[in-house]
């Protein structure tokens, strides 16, 4: 670890570690928040707009290359120049971010907004994850693991109570969240640099993936478990919300809501309960639960059984989380300090992309296959990918 004591001579004003944790924690599962946040807000700008299913993938679209080019680019740059500096411009664009939103007029203002947010949020999650697994290993990948299923679900429950109960909710939602991050970049200039500044910041940022050589039969090893787990996340926020208008013949925001908030909240679940158990074990328990609760989905979805979709999102959840977690702590000690940064964003790069490519693929295959068809071939991608990431964790060595 780090002499954080050290980056300034002004040390006396800087947050000790644990604060700097928590502060941290908060930052990323805020970013997360926003990034879950807007989506119960899109029928309402549809609405006001009158723009098609297309223009609202592509939106979302928007989001997610964004955040992966920014990672490809900017992934590493923490690494050379200090998380500190890095988080605090991510603040910054995200407050940006959240003023396009806030005062949005047109639907080219929510491109713009989207944009801005899917850079912010790159540089966010390499950093910050960089810089939780400088303040410490265990508690690092635990946070890295867990924040993220906290984050969305407070972000899909804070939409849901202000569509509830706002008379402005396009406001007041964006409202809330740039005070959040106001506060959070003021104590941001006060956390200690944790990284060892070195030369070669502008030659990282040549777009590369930075794999360090002794993470990548493990980082390959991990993938198919790590795009299933992502894959969930983008159908609960794609298909399901038509699945269940559709399929179930229910039409509310607090169910789409809230079927999403408890995948997460299990997730998180999961992860608290297994926290100290070895990491292969993890791995399987979350790829099992995968597998099972998937299989639970897809019977759901057919038989039109709500408490059967309610008790495969339970399980599902569980294997979001958990091996979401295990992913983490299996591949990421395995870098160097110099290297977390630019491992977390090829890491990312990966989980964003099994994120949205499959969902924007399953709304385009919508209008040719219809949604049942679509959904089936989209929940038997995930249990397929599944099995075979079995097959790949049981190769692992089991001090991994």
């Amino acid at each position: 670890m780090n002499d954080f004591s050290k980056d300034s001579k002004f040390s006396i004003l800087r947050l000790n570690e644990k604060a700097t944790l928590v502060l941290h924690t908060v930052t990323i599962m805020s970013f997360m928040a926003a990034a879950s946040a807007p989506a119960p807000l899109y029928q309402i700008y549809q609405q006001l707009w009158h723009f098609s299913p297309v223009i609202l993938t592509l939106i979302f679209a928007t989001y997610a290359f964004l955040l992966l080019l920014s990672l490809l680019v900017v992934g590493s740059l923490s690494d050379y120049i200090g998380r500190r500096p890095v988080i605090i411009f991510a603040i910054f664009l995200q407050m940006i971010s959240m003023f396009f939103f806030l005062f949005s007029t047109d639907i080219s203002m929510l491109f713009i907004a989207r944009g801005f947010q899917g850079v912010a949020t790159a540089l966010a999650v390499s950093s910050i994850g960089a810089a939780l697994l400088d303040l410490s290993k265990t508690k690092g990948a635990l946070i890295n693991s867990i924040s993220p299923m906290f984050g969305m679900a407070v972000g899909a429950i804070i939409a849901c109570l202000i569509l509830q109960y706002s008379n402005m909710p396009l406001k007041h939602i964006f409202i809330i969240l740039i005070f959040i991050y106001f506060i959070e970049l003021l104590f941001t200039f006060f956390t200690p640099e944790s990284a060892v500044k070195r030369p070669g910041a502008l030659a990282s940022l040549r777009p590369k993936m930075a794999v360090p050589t002794a993470a990548k039969f493990a980082l390959m090893s991990i993938s198919p478990v790590n795009i299933a787990l992502w894959m969930i996340s983008g159908f609960f926020l794609s298909l399901m919300p038509s699945l269940l208008r559709h399929a179930f013949h229910i039409d509310s925001v607090w169910l789409n809501g809230l079927s999403f908030s408890v995948m997460t909240l299990f997730g998180a679940i999961g992860i608290l309960f297994l926290r100290q158990s070895a990491s292969i074990f993890v791995l399987k328990f979350g790829t099992i639960n995968l597998i099972i609760g998937t299989s639970i989905l897809i019977f759901s979805i057919n038989t039109a059984n709500m408490i059967a979709l309610f008790f495969g999102v339970f399980i599902a959840g569980l294997g979001f989380g958990t091996s979401f977690m295990g992913a983490i702590r299996v591949v990421m000690p395995l870098a160097q300090p110099e290297q977390r940064a630019g491992l977390m964003a090829a890491f990312y790069v990966e989980s964003y992309l099994a994120f949205s490519i499959p969902a924007i693929i399953a709304g385009v295959m919508v209008n040719k296959i219809g949604l049942m068809n679509s959904s089936n071939l989209y929940v038997i991608s995930i249990i397929t990918l599944s099995v075979i990431a079995l097959f790949f964790i049981l190769r692992l060595p089991r001090e991994q």
